[in-house]
């Protein structure tokens, strides 16, 4: 009876023990502190996993388990996912039955190329500002989250933004053979990959963000390396070393291919320029216009439309023109993305006066930025009897100004391409950032006296001074139809605040009924950009 008993307890003790075994595994999860000024947390072990929350810098963690440099934690009563080389552990031990140490990437370098950049305590411009970075200073970036980089300088770390960062390269691109990958990943790693561009002109960004500034244009057929993609953008890299993001739409990719010196020949012609016995052209003045049936915005769309196509006119209607495409067919575009010029190749026909034909010869390769004023929650002035507003004249003035000084070579930016608003302080970083020639804000003015009329040509410094006589000269000379003001002081934001040479326009007086209705027509704006490019031009020369 002892006997049994004794066997009854030595299976009980077995089946104890065996129980305790996972709770003993489970005695493997481990303590860890963040040392990182804030910590996003994720749902999968990746970086464009959805982020489901932070952690502040000093905060404990339970960490479960590492896998490829990821650490999986309790998380608000839920899992989630942080990057381990963020996390101390507090015994001094790995935090899993993983190895103690993961592979982990080299550390990004950037520079900076704002004239001075803030460094914030998180992600946001909610965030206290603890530092600054002047223009040229390499950091080391430790982490990314969207628009924001946490980075370190010396004894300086935080967030800065990813718009005023220019990433680095330890040696140029070498050439590489096609790599066959199967595993479809080719988000990350498209080293090798090559692609042309597909539009009249792409739009070049230090981001893949529409509201990072434009650092340059690349041309129909230009050869570029894509490094990676990221919802609908690519970072690139064109043949002569320049990094940046464009749109990955616009960009065919060559198949089977491998790094090329030379630009691809395109498998098919760029959009052709109007028949010569075609009066007018229509020219597109923003990337990404849709073309339709229909005079409305309830028509199909059958096509796209970017900065700088050119399409034969037939008529307007409302808002809306209608154009020829290439291939014989009529179709619609909105009125107010495109501009109407007379076609240089036809005769000069029933007004008997034409815009000076621009002399371009020194704008090759200068950095214009042009600054279409106001915008957003800011419509600045409005007309008098049309309720034209000022925000929405600028743009348009600006496409059309950044339209012909792109045919003269120039490399073009603008400040703003849509309606959204932008701070003069931002307007000013995007002169400064790309080292600007000439600065050209663009307006329209208002008066209480409606017998105000004619243009205004505004300078700041002494380094304004000829810009402002050369900008008016040419305005001047293009015979808008506008009286020609002079050539003043003016003590605004813009252009006091500018360290390159900066000229405000104001281009008529829309409190003025015959100023408005002028500024309105498609023979004044083409003049008005004619005029401000031989202006440039001669500034230049």
């Amino acid at each position: 009876m002892k006997a049994n008993v004794k066997l009854v307890n030595l299976i009980l003790c077995s089946f104890l023990i065996l129980s305790l075994i996972p709770a003993i595994s489970a005695s493997a999860e481990s303590k860890a502190t963040v040392n990182a000024t804030s910590l996003n947390v994720r749902s999968e072990p990746a970086l464009s996993a959805k982020k489901i929350g932070s952690l502040k810098n000093g905060d404990t963690v339970t960490v479960l388990k590492t896998e490829k440099g990821w650490a999986n934690i309790n998380f608000n009563g839920k899992k989630g996912w942080v990057s381990a080389e963020f996390l101390k552990v507090k015994n001094g031990s790995a935090p899993s039955s993983q190895p103690p140490k993961t592979e982990k990437p080299a550390a990004k370098q950037a520079k900076v190329t704002a004239t001075s950049l803030n460094v914030r305590k998180g992600p946001s411009l909610q965030h206290t500002i603890v530092g600054s970075l002047k223009n040229g200073t390499v950091v080391t970036i430790q982490n990314q989250d969207g628009k924001w980089s946490s980075i370190t300088y010396g004894k300086i770390s935080g967030w800065v933004s990813n718009a005023y960062l220019l990433e680095q390269t330890s040696q140029p691109p070498v050439a590489q053979k096609p790599v066959n990958n199967n595993s479809g990943n080719t988000n990350n790693n498209n080293n090798g990959k090559w692609g042309s561009v597909t539009a009249t002109y792409l739009n070049f960004r230090s981001s893949g963000d529409l509201n990072a500034p434009i650092i340059g244009s690349l041309k129909y057929g230009t050869a570029v390396q894509i490094l990676s993609e990221s919802y609908g953008w690519s970072s690139i890299q064109t043949s002569d070393g320049k990094k940046g993001w464009a749109s990955t739409k616009y960009i065919s990719v060559q198949s089977g291919s491998s790094l090329v010196t030379t630009a691809p020949k395109p498998e098919t012609k760029p959009p052709s320029a109007p028949p010569a016995s075609v009066l007018k052209k229509v020219v597109v003045m923003t990337d990404g216009v849709n073309i339709r049936q229909g005079p409305s915005t309830a028509y199909l769309i059958i096509g796209k439309a970017n900065q700088g196509d050119e399409y034969a006119y037939i008529q307007s209607k409302n808002d809306w023109v209608q154009l020829r495409l290439p291939n014989g067919n009529n179709a619609w575009i909105a009125g107010w993305l495109v501009a109407i010029q007379q076609n240089s190749s036809s005769p000069n026909s029933n007004t008997g006066t034409t815009s000076p034909k621009p002399s371009t010869n020194g704008l090759k390769g200068k950095r214009i930025v042009i600054d279409p004023g106001h915008g957003g929650h800011d419509p600045g002035a409005l007309g008098k009897n049309h309720g034209t507003h000022e925000s929405e004249l600028t743009l348009m003035s600006a496409r059309l100004l950044a339209t012909q000084l792109s045919k003269a070579a120039a490399v073009v930016i603008l400040t703003r391409s849509d309606s959204n608003y932008l701070s003069l302080n931002k307007r000013v970083e995007i002169s400064h950032y790309h080292f600007a020639d000439a600065f050209i804000s663009l307006h329209y003015n208002s008066a209480l006296d409606t017998r105000a009329s004619g243009l205004l040509t505004f300078y700041y410094g002494q380094k304004d001074i000829k810009l402002a006589d050369s900008v008016h000269s040419g305005l001047l000379q293009a015979g808008t139809g506008l009286s020609g003001g002079n050539v003043r002081f003016g003590n605004f934001h813009v252009l006091r605040e500018n360290k390159q040479p900066a000229v405000l326009v104001e281009l008529g007086f829309l409190s003025n009924s015959f100023d408005e209705m002028t500024v309105r027509t498609d023979s004044f704006q083409s003049k008005a950009a004619s005029g401000i490019t031989n202006g440039l031009a001669k500034y230049f020369q």
